[in-house]
């Protein structure tokens, strides 16, 4: 069977033989896949003769998206279509939040899965509130059946997210229901070391691991940070400790910053960076100046942080522009960040070694898990937003995106000569 393109690849197709793809590594390879894994990899040598032909597109690992709130996902215009800061936000849902039903959470959460997956996010850790009413466990509820439900297509790991308001009890009701892990977002209570401890006891009971909006300001005194380091230092080295945002370590002096990140290195607690969301809510207070909002993604990396990336919020009260494709967030990293293309990219495919998920860098062994995307580099895939990709997982075809060319009409350009002409034969006429 002669060689198929890459843009005639239909979802539920598997894949045995991929031939002259580019790969992160700037190499021509061809691989073939069996038992979805690659199976085997070599330097791409002549022209194919079956499977497919993926000249002219790159292959690159999957992207995870390490914190997101699919619970809260296109309720912008339902909420009123509110702006402003963090704070602002946070008032908002807290309002709104409480008119959600479980139907409307799971729709939405729904939708947002399935934007993240055709735009090559195969895993995701999402927080869910406890929602206001009579069924405060209806968003995790709800998420938790979509983790079955996305089994295979996506690794879907659920955080409750807790705050100083949530009672203890209705935290272990969670618990028991299944979560992942436990969230929390101790610097917008009174006591954030008190609520920290807290979180971090009732993780404990049950064996499982937390991710903590931490630090989530441009205070530079707010450095919840290292207290999560220091309270989670002594776990097992695989229960997962991660601090979201971390916006303070944006501000901090540079000798302050440095022994941070060697406590924060030591605990084995990692970071995750929301460039989006963070560029929206942080900076308010400053109508010049205004600060990145992001945390110093080269120094947490040479510090040997674990780092990764997430989407944060889509269309919610706290963003109004997500759209869960996080190569969106991997060109805000490079553009506020100022990390290259390659370093964007690792960062976000890091997120799959944070939830326990083996490495996808198209190696002899690795799942059969990668996007293709028509470019000739890992820039210019960001740059262009991929709006060719092909979305793999176990080698098989889950996703494709192509581009839509509309047809214009450039109006052919004058030449001097043209005018000049032009211009004599009017003088003619007169």
């Amino acid at each position: 069977m002669p060689p198929i393109r890459p843009e005639h690849l239909l979802p539920g197709q598997d894949l045995i033989n991929l031939h002259g793809v580019l790969t992160l590594d700037g190499e021509l390879v061809s691989i073939s896949i069996a038992n979805q894994h690659v199976a085997t990899r070599e330097l791409h040598v002549g022209a194919p003769a079956d499977g497919v032909d993926a000249s002219g597109w790159i292959m690159l690992p999957p992207l995870a998206d390490l914190h997101a709130h699919i619970d809260k996902a296109y309720t912008w215009s339902m909420a009123g279509g509110p702006e402003g800061s963090l704070e602002d936000a946070v008032a908002c849902w807290q309002t709104f939040g409480a008119e959600l039903t479980y139907a409307q959470i799971k729709i939405n959460a729904r939708r947002q899965l399935t934007a993240a997956l055709s735009a090559g996010v195969t895993a995701m850790r999402s927080h869910v509130n406890y929602h206001v009413g009579d069924d405060p466990l209806r968003g995790i509820r709800a998420v938790i059946e979509l983790r079955e439900e996305f089994q295979g297509a996506v690794d879907l790991q659920v955080v409750a997210m807790n705050s100083h308001l949530t009672e203890s009890a209705l935290i272990r009701e969670a618990m028991a229901m299944g979560v992942d892990l436990l969230g929390d977002a101790p610097h917008l209570g009174p006591d954030p070391r008190g609520e920290l401890e807290r979180t971090i006891a009732l993780a404990d009971e049950a064996s499982i691991g937390v991710d903590i909006h931490t630090d989530e300001t441009l205070d530079v005194n707010s450095l919840d940070l290292r207290d999560l380091a220091a309270l989670t230092a002594s776990w097992p080295l695989e229960r997962t400790r991660s601090a979201g945002h971390c916006v303070s370590l944006a501000v901090q002096p540079t000798e302050v910053l440095a022994e941070l990140l060697d406590e924060v290195a030591a605990a084995g607690v990692s970071i995750i960076t929301n460039p989006l969301t963070n560029l929206y809510l942080q900076g308010w207070e400053h109508p010049v100046s205004m600060p990145r909002a992001i945390p110093p993604l080269l120094a947490i990396r040479d510090a040997g942080v674990h780092l990764a990336a997430g989407g944060d919020n889509v269309q919610d009260p706290f963003n109004p522009l997500g759209n869960a494709d996080m190569v969106d967030t991997v060109a805000a990293l490079v553009l506020a960040g100022h990390v290259t293309p390659r370093t964007a990219w690792e960062i976000s495919a890091a997120g799959r070694e944070l939830m326990g998920l083996p490495k996808a860098s198209g190696h002899v062994g690795d799942p059969a898990d990668l996007i293709l995307v028509r470019a000739t580099s890992v820039a210019e895939a960001i740059a262009e937003r991929a709006p060719d990709r092909v979305v793999i997982r176990g080698g098989r075809v889950m996703a494709t995106r192509a581009l839509t060319i509309n047809a214009i009409q450039i109006p052919p350009l004058e030449t001097p000569t043209t005018k000049l002409h032009t211009h004599a034969t009017k003088e003619m006429q007169l």
